[in-house]
């Protein structure tokens, strides 16, 4: 598994730095627009088109990184398949390779290749970075915001062994309930829509104004926002990680913002939601613990019944479920729930017979509801 570390990147060689970047950005563009109007992505190819011609301009970029910033552009080529040249700016990130980079995380020390030579730097390192110190490290990326140097560093350990817990739980994202998991507990977003709400207001005002320091203003508060939403999104991930379960079954959401909705208001909310950031997190968690994240087909699963199976349309009225066949009545995002974590179950071959379908604990009755408070505290 790989895991991405952001540090601050302290160091008294800054103009070394900023002029490696420039040149270095300088080169990304001579290669792409190589592999643009050549249409090739190879990195043979755009090697022998440019190598000689970037080490003539630039003789103080280190031929290793000229490497890295070639292999970058070929990426980047590939990633848009040709259709224009990806360009950088003279201070955007640049990449650096085993070769160009040493990391002492365990010293919180790194040293970088630049047009000078080597220079050394201290990282800003917490407590909490500590458990990546016997990790392999990869390569980094430098990034150079707001007057700060800051390291991307990729590191990597072997996956650990898989759970032996079969047993899995459906989970149900929404708007009003961000999380409603089978085992019938509840994530309410009623804090998170209040501190939201509070946020939009502000930005609509912030907008309405439209000068400078409103502008500067309105960047600073969305970029509160995103963390709040972030730090949020991780707690739900924690504590649906924690529970007893091997197996996490969630709906495929991939299309769900391309399709027909109901309204401008509606559309606001979904615009909003941040679903698949907290389907990434969760991935990352589970697969910290040995554990696994399933995708399910979405169809149906809150208009059938999770007792006998009847499907209509009229089951369902808001956050009402009352099957039309058998009877069942019950909150309608738990009854997706207990379909997911059903279609989770039988796409899973290998899972025993013997294992119940759905996921309520013994010691609570089926149909009790729990609902969890969601504290706002700080995620990890």
């Amino acid at each position: 598994m790989i895991r991405c570390l952001k540090l601050k990147f302290e160091t008294d060689h800054k103009t070394e730095l900023l002029n490696t970047m420039e040149q270095a950005n300088e080169a990304f563009n001579i290669c792409t627009e190589f592999g643009f109007n050549n249409k090739t992505t190879s990195k043979n190819m755009v090697h022998h088109g440019t190598y000689y011609d970037v080490r003539e301009k630039y003789p103080d970029l280190p031929s290793a990184l000229v490497q890295t910033i070639r292999d970058n552009a070929c990426e980047s080529l590939k990633g848009i398949k040709l259709k224009a040249q990806p360009t950088k700016k003279e201070h955007s990130s640049i990449r650096y390779d085993k070769r160009t980079v040493r990391i002492n995380l365990s010293q919180s020390e790194a040293s970088l290749s630049t047009i000078n030579g080597r220079v050394k730097g201290k990282l800003a390192s917490p407590k909490y970075f500590k458990k990546y110190e016997d990790w392999k490290i990869g390569g980094c990326t430098l990034i150079y915001r707001d007057g700060e140097f800051y390291l991307n560093i990729f590191a990597e350990k072997d996956n650990p062994k898989p759970s032996k817990n079969k047993k899995v739980l459906g989970i149900d994202r929404g708007i009003n309930n961000v999380a409603v998991c089978s085992d019938n507990s509840f994530i309410n977003s009623r804090k998170i829509k209040n501190i939201k709400g509070h946020y939009a207001h502000l930005k609509r005002e912030l907008q309405a104004k439209g000068t400078r320091s409103a502008k500067r203003k309105l960047k600073r508060v969305a970029g509160r926002e995103r963390r709040f939403v972030r730090n949020v999104n991780h707690m739900i991930a924690n504590e649906i990680v924690s529970k007893p379960y091997g197996i996490f079954a969630l709906e495929d959401l991939t299309n769900i913002r391309v399709q027909k909705r109901l309204g401008k208001r509606f559309n606001r909310k979904l615009g909003n939601w941040s679903f698949n950031e907290l389907e990434q997190i969760l991935r990352y968690k589970a697969e910290n613990k040995g554990k696994k994240v399933v995708l399910v087909d979405s169809r149906y699963s809150s208009q059938k019944c999770s007792k006998c199976g009847y499907t209509s349309r009229s089951n369902r009225k808001l956050s009402e479920f009352k099957c039309g066949s058998c009877g069942l009545e019950i909150h309608a995002d738990l009854n997706a729930s207990r379909n997911i974590a059903q279609a989770g179950i039988s796409g899973l071959g290998r899972l025993s017979v013997n294992e119940p379908n759905v996921a309520p604990t013994s010691s609570r009755n089926k149909d009790e509801v729990v609902t969890s408070p969601l504290p706002l505290g700080v995620g990890n």
